[in-house]
């Protein structure tokens, strides 16, 4: 199958503004299941491009505005994305992590380190509280795959979807607390749960396509249609990086087309970058987001 994904970012100021440097994490993560044949940002003001490899192995744009001014900032990006079939329980784990609880072995525990630390604990001192009495069997379990889907349900359940254009995350006592948050903050809750159960989890920000429904109706399962997504990634032995989206209780599958991975969210915002200006000046912000399946026969 093969997507095209149309994403506008517009910012728009009250007077003019000068900008710095701007990173953007838009770019698919290419590998066995995901080809990338199409990948172009036009920005306003035009900017000088060009890519990096981070340390997570992610493939960062870098625009370079110079001393240009304008009172809009605009980044039109078209990616074309061919996507293979993915079935989520295609997977067969070591024998050892097989239940919950488990422990890391060899070469793995040094390498998932990062991804184990919590460095929010102080801030998320209700999270073990709600874990207890959100999921059926929280101290064990003979299924590793339906204790991780058992939170990310519950995540599912007891969180309302609201969505936040703005930046930052809450914590997940806040998320906890309100009972609502955007798809990143649901992730990173789920992310806080699993770290504190001893298990290494990664946060992913990209895109998810969601197909029409047959019965007519727009949409089939995305609470957060419209926006770009977030999601977590747990690691298993025998399986690798698995993908689990508390904001729809679901298994990632090929649906989800990964843009970064990090062990910190703050990390990989999409769109990174500042803007400058001698007086005070206002700004508001308008995002489009449509992906649709092409044919293939014409890429239209």
């Amino acid at each position: 199958m093969k997507l095209r994904i149309e994403h506008l970012t517009r910012h728009t100021y009250t007077g003019p503004v000068s900008f710095s440097g701007h990173s953007l994490y838009l770019r698919p993560i290419e590998g066995h299941l995901r080809r990338v044949h199409r990948f172009d940002v036009e920005t306003i003001p035009p900017s000088q491009q060009s890519f990096v490899r981070d340390v997570e192995g992610n493939s960062l744009l870098k625009c370079n505005f110079g001393m240009t001014e304008s009172e809009i900032l605009e980044f039109l990006t078209v990616i074309d994305v061919e996507i293979d079939d993915d079935n989520p329980y295609d997977f067969l784990l070591e024998s050892y992590a097989l239940e919950y609880p488990f422990e890391y072995r060899g070469a793995d525990v040094k390498a998932l380190t990062p991804y184990i630390l919590d460095p929010q604990q102080q801030n998320q001192s209700q999270v073990l509280d709600w874990y207890q009495q959100a999921v059926p069997s929280p101290s064990k379990h003979p299924d590793i795959i339906q204790f991780l889907m058992d939170i990310n349900q519950a995540i599912r359940r007891d969180i309302r979807y609201i969505r936040r254009d703005e930046e930052g995350i809450q914590l997940p006592n806040d998320t906890l607390s309100l009972g609502s948050g955007s798809c990143r903050d649901m992730a990173v809750l789920f992310i806080s749960v699993v770290r504190q159960l001893g298990l290494a989890a990664r946060f992913v920000s990209g895109y998810l396509y969601d197909p029409p429904a047959e019965n007519g109706a727009e949409y089939t399962f995305n609470r957060a249609v419209g926006s770009m997504h977030a999601w977590a990634e747990v690691y298993l032995p025998g399986a690798g990086w698995k993908g689990f989206d508390p904001t729809n209780g679901i298994l990632a599958n090929s649906f989800f087309i990964p843009t970064a991975v990090s062990h910190s969210p703050e990390v990989i915002d999409p769109i990174q970058g500042h803007y400058f200006s001698k007086d005070a000046t206002d700004s508001e912000i308008e995002i489009q987001l449509h992906i649709q399946q092409l044919d293939v026969a014409t890429d239209k």
